[in-house]
């Protein structure tokens, strides 16, 4: 198959669950022999949408990566009050959202690329599902147009230029069976055409945990978190359950928060003292600081699969999730890897249960990683890709 993947940011070290997707994909499908090249723009920081890398082709691990200028410089206040409309509660009209999506990266020079790349591919593969590249760029050829919507319940997903976006595309791509009945809920009986396919996980390289402890002198028990430090994330959340969890909810002492990713790290006074930030680390850190710890907590609520768990699985470590993700809730119960808690009283029961037991932190892992072994293999997910692709394109 000819491919062409369109993304709004893409290169080494550009931090997203989507962007992630999007060049794991991209190397999978040209490693099995498929003609991949991916249009993207010139951005790296998905906050300023800043130019910041130079226009034109590139070769990236092989693969042609078109980058072009974004051509809607950010209007930061006019973004910060629709923001405000929308945390208020109040839905925007259609001029409120189109100025919101065109205020994530519109390229028009990419939206002409498009079009000439839907000439010569057989399939055009967008993700996520908010921004400019995504909302407006699968609308100039729809009948190439499949979009990875990495859908999350949240205000944008209700917008109605999304989601006329979305019932117009020949198909989409889900990461999660919770996700794509969200999409249901959504887009109600217009719902195009779907699959479900996921992400693909490689057996890691040897972990040492032990020799990480040593390296970054980290004592104690430690809970890993790993991703964006933001409110979208819940971090701030997670700042608070584990400041309450070292003020008395725990009837077995303190433990350290190891703090993993991009963003600034805005605690409260009463946290600092259980948070140890590594900032960004490597992938192979990463797994190891998984390793290290009694368990790896993601409370976000806003996913459409969550890579951490299947990494710190695969890494020997049991999670923490939030009650009210669907998306990892459903993780943990079919895989038996994990526990999900609604309050700080729930999470510090959970946490002191995996600290006190190490058979059961064992045995939450071993079935998560047997799960994602089964599920999530690159072979298993490569295969419903190339399905799912040929069918929707068909």
């Amino acid at each position: 198959m000819r491919l062409g993947i369109v993304v709004p940011r893409y290169g080494p070290g550009i931090v997203g669950g989507a962007e992630t997707l999007c060049r794991d994909y991209a190397q999978r499908l040209h490693a099995a022999g498929h003609d991949v090249e991916v249009l993207t723009t010139c951005a790296r920081d998905h906050f300023s949408w800043s130019n910041e890398l130079p226009a034109g082709p590139v070769l990236v691990d092989g693969i042609t990566v078109h980058r072009f200028p974004v051509t809607t410089p950010k209007d930061h206040g006019a973004v910060t009050m629709l923001h405000a409309r929308l945390d208020a509660g109040f839905r925007l009209d259609p001029a409120g959202e189109r100025r919101w999506v065109e205020n994530t990266g519109y390229s028009e020079p990419m939206m002409a690329a498009i079009a000439g790349a839907a000439q010569r591919v057989d399939a055009l593969l967008f993700a996520p599902y908010l921004f400019a590249s995504t909302v407006f760029g699968a609308r100039v050829a729809p009948q190439k147009s499949l979009v990875i919507p990495c859908l999350h319940d949240e205000a944008y997903a209700r917008f109605g230029i999304v989601q006329e976006t979305l019932r117009g595309v020949a198909g989409l791509i889900f990461n999660s069976a919770p996700e794509c009945e969200l999409a249901a809920r959504l887009l109600g009986d217009r719902m195009p055409p779907h699959h479900v396919v996921g992400v693909g996980f490689d057996e890691p390289d040897a972990l040492d945990a032990a020799q990480w402890r040593r390296r970054t002198r980290v004592d104690g028990d430690l809970v890993a978190y790993a991703g964006r430090r933001e409110i979208a994330k819940n971090f701030p959340l997670l700042l608070q359950w584990m400041s309450a969890y070292g003020e008395g909810l725990s009837r077995r002492g303190p433990a350290t928060l190891l703090a993993m990713g991009s963003g600034e790290i805005r605690a409260p006074r009463s946290a600092r003292g259980v948070v140890h930030d590594l900032g960004f680390v490597s992938q192979h850190e990463k797994l190891e600081a998984f390793a290290a710890s009694v368990a790896t907590a993601q409370l976000s609520l806003n996913e459409s699969f969550s890579y951490v768990l299947m990494e710190s699985w695969l890494a020997g470590t049991p999670v923490i999730v939030h009650a009210d993700c669907a998306v990892t809730r459903t993780h943990c119960a079919e895989s038996g890897g994990g526990l999900w808690v609604r309050d700080a009283e729930g999470f510090a029961e959970a946490l002191d249960r995996l600290r006190a037991d190490a058979t059961l932190r064992n045995r939450l892992a071993a079935s998560g990683a047997r799960y994602v072994r089964s599920e999530y293999s690159w072979p298993a997910v490569l295969g419903r890709l190339e399905r799912a692709v040929q069918d929707l394109a068909a």
